[in-house]
């Protein structure tokens, strides 16, 4: 496991309560129940913390899935 993908790992299971075994990219939002809107504000911010990067509104809502989340901020750490 890359780096990265560690640091992202810890924020999903530290904000989702999630096991990290458990964590898998299919997990949405909407179908769990630990991630509410306070939640995903949270993930959010800790990853932007986290990665100095920063998200555009329309990036955040559009973070549907756990493989939503980490394809944009792939996305982000590659520009």
């Amino acid at each position: 496991m890359k780096k990265s993908e560690e640091r992202l790992t810890n924020i999903l299971v530290k904000v989702l309560l999630i096991e990290p075994e458990d964590l898998s990219d299919d997990i949405r939002r909407k179908e769990y129940e630990e991630w509410d809107s306070m939640a995903h504000l949270l993930l959010v911010s800790e990853i932007e913390n986290e990665f100095g990067v920063f998200f555009e509104d329309e990036e955040v809502i559009d973070m549907w899935t756990v493989g939503d989340v980490k394809a944009a901020l792939q996305k982000k750490l590659a520009t």
